[in-house]
């Protein structure tokens, strides 16, 4: 599970509205630009936060990140809205054992008796762009 902040996302939409590309990037496809003037890319993460060429089925929503000009897309298997004062919530700080130079997670929470990162909009967007030239790489070498 993955929190994100509510002010951090522009939208959520369904899998349906996503035109699939395989891009050279890492993106899975496309969000249409009638809505944001741009067409924004949509990624896909495994849940060792690694890019996923291939869409796999249980993904069901994306979510648009606010990014600049062009919101950027991650893939979700699920999506819900979570009252963190409802719920009382308590985030925990990364203790530095745990922290990953270019990891986006910043907290971790227990939720629904299971543990979850907690992440900024930005600093996902940023992770993602990172994870994208490390695919780009790795694709490059790969026809080398």
């Amino acid at each position: 599970m993955l929190f994100v902040p509510q002010d951090d996302v522009k939208s959520v939409e369904i899998m349906a509205d996503l035109q699939l590309s395989t891009t050279d990037f890492g993106a899975v496809g496309w969000y249409g630009g009638h809505a944001y003037g741009h067409e924004s890319p949509v990624f896909c993460l495994s849940e060792d936060m690694l890019i996923l060429p291939d869409l796999p089925e249980s993904r069901e929503y994306f979510v648009l990140l606010k990014s600049g000009n062009v919101p950027v897309g991650i893939t979700c298997d699920e999506v819900e809205n979570v009252d963190i004062r409802e719920v009382h919530l308590d985030f925990q700080i990364l203790h530095p054992m745990m922290y990953l130079e270019h990891s986006p997670i910043q907290h971790l929470v227990v939720y629904q008796t299971k543990i979850a990162c907690v992440s900024s909009g930005e600093r996902l967007v940023e992770y993602i762009a990172s994870q994208s030239e490390i695919y780009q790489t790795a694709k490059q070498a790969d026809f080398a």
